[in-house]
């Protein structure tokens, strides 16, 4: 009995069961404290979507989801590194389950590249975390944190498309 359909590569399923895994992993570290049950229910559902489709835009909303969560309860522990992690390797397994059909195996070389960025975009964690964990918490309240991390991700968009060639 085969359980993948003809052509389906076993990598290709691993990374879209991460798709799925990796968000859920990370609104699961919040445990012993339960998050509201629609943000449960929203990210494991964004989650199975984003499995399906990862090329799809509903891939933000597992990641904003978690994001959002872990930043609104001040948690500031050991915790976040993690959650950090998880989220970074979800958006790689989108990148390269989305480079093609579920029948196309995936390139060792562009997984190696794709790996390498995946490191490059986490080594301002730990010093980002550091430099949150050596701050007051009055002086910097949750809602700062977001507004910092939209503005990061707008000066990251705004830097790739001035770096990007210009195609003829």
């Amino acid at each position: 009995m085969r359980l993948l359909r003809p052509g389906v590569t076993v990598p290709v399923v691993a990374l879209r069961a991460l798709l799925f895994a990796l968000p859920c992993a990370a609104l699961a570290l919040a445990l012993p404290q339960v998050p509201h049950g629609w943000v449960v229910v929203g990210v494991v559902v964004s989650a199975a979507a984003w499995a399906w489709l990862p090329d799809h835009a509903v891939g933000v909303v597992p990641l904003v989801l978690v994001g959002g969560w872990w930043a609104v309860h001040d948690v500031v522990d050991w915790r976040l590194l993690v959650v950090g992690v998880l989220l970074v390797a979800a958006h790689l397994a989108a990148t390269l389950a989305s480079y093609g059909p579920s029948t196309l195996a995936v390139d060792p070389r562009l997984a190696r590249l794709w790996l390498a960025r995946g490191v490059l975009a986490l080594v301002p964690l730990p010093v980002t975390w550091l430099a949150v964990r050596g701050l007051d918490p009055g002086l910097a309240p949750s809602w700062l944190w977001l507004a910092a991390a939209a503005t990061v991700v707008a000066l990251l968009l705004a830097t790739a498309r001035l770096v990007r060639p210009e195609v003829s």
